[in-house]
């Protein structure tokens, strides 16, 4: 009898488990990505730098935040508006009292302070320097770390110390009206050879948002407080400082640290929707299912085959006999004695006595009958015999 070999190639055998852990990867993947950037990003904590009197609008989605936490490191007053489902409006002009602070500017050194303001606020800045010999001196203003230009300020007649102009003057003064809700910073820069004193007095006209509609509120008199948001509208909030001074408070920073708790259940949801849709647009690909529209026109393929039951059932001879014939030897071996001889590309590979009548997904080889291939397919390994690639399912080849 002839013994004949199939020649294979060997590649890594991927089990389905691994194959469903790979497509898990992609919306985990993305699931993660979108939350560390909304997490991290729009709504991470954040830091604020506040002055007297000051009225910040804050706006956030409860969907994504849960609560919201201040903290007032100084612990000068802080106040938490909260349960706005619009944008509250701005008041009119609330004056507060004149502040007045006596700097000592050291040589080629600044001072500065901050203040928060609102659209339409104004603030009028008086100075008096107690020398009389002086060169160069620095007061301007900057809205967050832009400096303001000249063309910014009303009154442009005594502006030109602000901006280091040489003058001998003692006194001077400036006023802004501002166009754009921002942390504002009075700053005084000594450019002399010596320190100079300075007494600088400070009055705003300013413009706080309305908090008589907030439906709830806390103080951060302890040095922080919380605010849990209603689900799932939008909301408002409004931090509020009060008005009056402490002496030393001016040159200060009065800074607040806003913490954002994140609402897990809608996270897992949104994991859930990614999921769902990327095993959707795996489905629609064709890598998740496998095809069993042959079984329908097969009955006997739809019993299941243990690897135990013999390839040749008991009383079933073949019809076929393709190298099976000890009468052929001496002939057969002045032949040659190929695979191509063996297998005519219509025989099954596996049981040699079915035609091949389908082929694998994705490496495409048609190596088997259907029944040969569900076998396969019902195995853990669901490798190709030819390429021992993975198999992701097995399509049926009719005949016209």
């Amino acid at each position: 009898m002839g013994r004949y070999r199939l020649t294979t190639l060997a590649h890594p055998i991927t089990s389905p488990r691994q194959g469903t852990c790979h497509r898990l990867l992609a919306p985990l993947a993305l699931w993660m990505c979108v939350s560390v950037v909304i997490r991290y990003g729009y709504y991470g904590n954040r830091s604020v730098v506040l002055g007297p009197n000051a009225s910040y609008l804050l706006q956030t989605s409860s969907v994504f935040v849960e609560s919201i936490q201040g903290r007032d490191i100084s612990k000068r007053g802080l106040l938490l508006y909260g349960g706005f489902t619009k944008a509250p409006k701005l008041r009119s002009e609330s004056s507060y009292s004149n502040v007045s602070k006596f700097f000592v500017v050291g040589t080629y050194r600044r001072k500065r302070f901050s203040l928060w303001l609102n659209r339409g606020s104004r603030i009028v800045l008086d100075w008096t320097v107690n020398i009389r010999d002086f060169d160069q001196l620095f007061v301007y203003i900057t809205k967050g770390r832009v400096k303001l230009q000249q063309s910014d300020f009303i009154n442009k007649s005594t502006d030109s110390q602000i901006f280091g102009n040489p003058r001998r003057s003692s006194t001077g003064r400036a006023e802004y009206l501002i166009k754009e809700d921002d942390s504002y910073y009075v700053s005084i820069l000594n450019m002399n050879l010596r320190s100079i004193a300075l007494s600088m007095n400070i009055s705003a006209a300013l413009r706080v948002y309305d908090t008589s509609n907030a439906t709830s509120k806390c103080s951060a008199v302890n040095g922080s407080c919380q605010l849990d948001l209603a689900f799932p509208k939008p909301q408002f909030l409004i931090l509020s400082t009060p008005a009056h001074f402490q002496a030393g408070d001016v040159d200060e920073w009065w800074c607040v640290e806003m913490s954002f708790v994140a609402r897990l259940l809608f996270y897992v949801v949104l994991l859930g929707i990614i999921v769902g849709i990327v095993f959707c647009i795996l489905k629609l690909l064709g890598t998740c299912d496998y095809d069993h529209r042959g079984l329908v026109n097969d009955r006997e393929d739809q019993t299941r085959v243990s690897e135990r039951d013999p390839l040749m059932q008991p009383g079933k001879t073949s019809g076929l006999n393709y190298g099976t014939r000890e009468d052929d030897d001496g002939e057969s071996g002045l032949h040659s004695i190929s695979s191509e001889d063996l297998y005519d590309g219509k025989i099954c590979a596996i049981c040699y006595d079915k035609q091949r009548n389908c082929f694998f997904v994705p490496c495409g080889h048609c190596a088997t009958c259907f029944k040969c291939a569900k076998r396969i397919m019902d195995e853990e390994g669901k490798v190709c015999p030819i390429c021992r690639r993975f198999i992701h399912k097995t399509r049926r080849l009719f005949s016209v």
